[in-house]
């Protein structure tokens, strides 16, 4: 990981260390930061009674999470955000199967400077657990996607989704969203979308896909095209491609083992589609982890 990558997050997280971010994707701008464990823990998550710098937002998308907090346990709903103050003493517990979040990691000096237009700052958040608004979804995809990009004027775009961020949490946070109703096909695609996160290393089929978004697949075929731009199983094909590309990145020796557990029917197969994804074998990406 680059030093500047490194200060960024350790200015949000604390004094993490990149072995403790092994599993995890992080998205970092300028006071704020995505984080979300891929094949793994978070190592800093779990470390007990840690606490952050910056105001922490965990958006869980599964019934799995579990935190640990003032002696209490919270365990917020699909769906839900807990806000957590600066410096307040908190560690994730670890579970049987990894639950899937998204912590975003807000400065001090950011949240409160936007804070201010809603006579927020200063105000303590205590745990608290909201429901976001609809677009915050959209908006976290399009931080990631500009941070993977690399491209001209990147750092001005990635600013201006970050006070966009910041302010649809502070809007949901404190009851003045817009009361604009959701959308019912994106609810039941990411309702798919979460399925195949958790189901990815299984088979499964466009039928199984249709089954949970209650649609024939015909019909969910056209949807889930027309809200991802993919196709069901070409997204799941680069889900699991992401997920392969993590655990060989993590340190994972054995490529027929990581193709198994993301869902590839061989080693040949998963080699293949990997070098038609990336430009290069498995055998490359754990060569250059050796390397570095």
């Amino acid at each position: 990981m680059e030093t500047r990558k490194l200060e960024k997050i350790r200015a949000l997280v604390g004094e993490v260390s990149e072995e403790q971010l092994k599993y995890v994707d992080c998205f970092v701008g300028d006071g704020i930061g995505l984080f979300i464990p891929a094949v793994g823990p978070c190592l800093y998550a779990i470390t007990r009674d840690h606490s952050h710098p910056a105001y922490s937002f965990v958006l869980t998308f599964d019934d799995k999470g579990n935190f640990q907090a003032k002696g209490k346990n919270i365990t917020p709903a699909p769906g839900e955000v807990v806000a957590i103050d600066p410096g307040s003493l908190h560690h994730e517990v670890p579970g049987q199967e990894q639950s899937r979040y998204i912590a975003i990691l807000i400065s001090h000096t950011l949240h409160d400077r936007e804070a201010r237009q809603y006579d927020l700052a200063g105000k303590a958040y205590d745990f608290h657990r909201f429901f976001p608004g609809p677009e915050l979804i959209n908006l976290l995809k399009e931080f990631m996607t500009e941070h993977e990009a690399g491209l001209p004027g990147g750092e001005a775009v990635l600013a201006a989704v970050s006070i966009r961020i910041t302010h649809s949490i502070l809007r949901a946070a404190h009851g003045v969203n817009s009361s604009a109703p959701h959308i019912s096909n994106r609810i039941e695609i990411n309702r798919v979308v979460e399925y195949l996160h958790r189901r990815y290393g299984e088979k499964v089929t466009v039928d199984k896909m249709a089954t949970v978004a209650a649609m024939s697949p015909s019909h969910f075929s056209r949807v889930f095209r027309k809200e991802t731009g993919l196709s069901p199983m070409n997204y799941l094909i680069d889900l699991r491609l992401a997920k392969a590309r993590r655990l060989l990145v993590s340190g994972e020796t054995c490529v027929t083992s990581v193709a198994l557990r993301c869902g590839f029917a061989s080693h040949s197969h998963f080699t293949d589609t990997f070098r038609k994804r990336f430009g290069c074998p498995p055998s490359d990406v754990m060569t250059t982890v050796k390397a570095g």
